[in-house]
């Protein structure tokens, strides 16, 4: 009898054991309440320590760009005095008499950055593009410079482009960069060429600036009223001083261009990450305080149940 009882309790005892877990969260409904407070304060302490990580990135990449700068207006303000005696010179030349300049294919040139994180440096180099775009010819080019530009217009305007130059940061901006670069634009055929870059204004400003230059085959007529005040052996000798003139100004442009956009990508680069990590700030202070909130509310509701508990225990 004695074993015959003990196991018809086993057997019981079995059969009630998977209506135990339902039971308890019938009778303990505050249990699974205390969990997902549990998980809220665990879930918001690691956001909080995610967005002070990414604070601590963005202030060191400020610093670092703030650092930069100082080396990249020293290079620029030493070149920027040769673009502008290149503008001067071209200035002399005759300009071409009205209604020549329809129809002229033109080679666009942004000049933009290989990285990103920078504000809108490169945005406004690409707007700036996609305006002018729909003006010229069908037969217009896009050389780009910077593998951000070549990111952005690729899609509206990626049958136009003919070349992407890339990694141009990499090392100091050199003047023999430039001239690679002017041999590959020289190498294609156009009429005139427009340079897009940001000129730079200040450690908080810059501005998108296109210049223009015309082709040596374009000005050939005109290039020779300019070289009457000089003299040359014969006829051939001054073409060919005169195409490399043209060369040279034009890998001057790009220099110095260069050097501005560049010194206007690390100044902007700073800008933005001084702004980002002044977000970082104030989602770190609303974190911590919907984290001590949450963090309350739980230990306040662990106190009513203890005091309940205990008062059940006494009554």
């Amino acid at each position: 009898l004695e074993s015959i009882m003990q196991r018809g309790m086993v057997g019981a005892m079995a059969a009630l054991r998977p209506a135990l877990p339902v039971a308890a969260r019938r009778l303990a409904p505050g249990a699974q309440v205390a969990g997902d407070r549990y998980a809220n304060v665990k879930a918001l302490r690691l956001r909080l320590a995610s967005v002070k990580s990414i604070q601590r990135i963005t202030k060191t990449m400020k610093m670092v760009a703030a650092a930069k700068l100082k080396g990249f207006q020293g290079r620029m303000f030493a070149a920027r005095p040769l673009g502008d005696s290149m503008n001067n010179m071209v200035a002399e030349i005759p300009p071409p008499p009205e209604g020549e300049e329809k129809d002229l294919k033109y080679m666009m040139v942004p000049i933009t950055s290989d990285r990103g994180l920078c504000g809108g440096v490169n945005s406004s180099i690409a707007k700036a593009v996609k305006i002018m775009i729909p003006t010229v010819p069908d037969d217009s080019e896009v050389f780009v410079i910077g593998n951000k530009g070549d990111q952005l217009l690729k899609r509206t305007h990626g049958e136009k482009i003919v070349r992407v130059v890339s990694d141009c940061y990499k090392n100091p901006t050199s003047f023999a960069l430039a001239s690679e670069i002017c041999e590959e634009i020289l190498g294609l055929k156009y009429d005139k060429a427009a340079i897009f870059f940001n000129k730079f204004k200040s450690a908080i400003a810059y501005e998108t600036t296109c210049e223009e230059i015309e082709s040596a085959e374009l000005m050939l007529e005109r290039i020779a009223t300019f070289t009457e005040k000089y003299e040359f052996e014969d006829e051939f000798t001054e073409q060919t001083a005169m195409a490399d003139m043209m060369a040279f100004c034009l890998a001057s442009k790009i220099y110095s261009r260069l050097l501005e956009s560049a010194t206007s990508e690390v100044s902007a680069r700073m800008q933005a990450m001084e702004n980002a990590t002044k977000n970082c700030g104030e989602m770190i202070d609303k974190l911590t305080i919907n984290m001590n909130k949450a963090r309350q509310a739980m230990i306040t509701q662990e106190l009513g149940e203890i005091v309940s508990g205990a008062a059940a225990v006494e009554g």
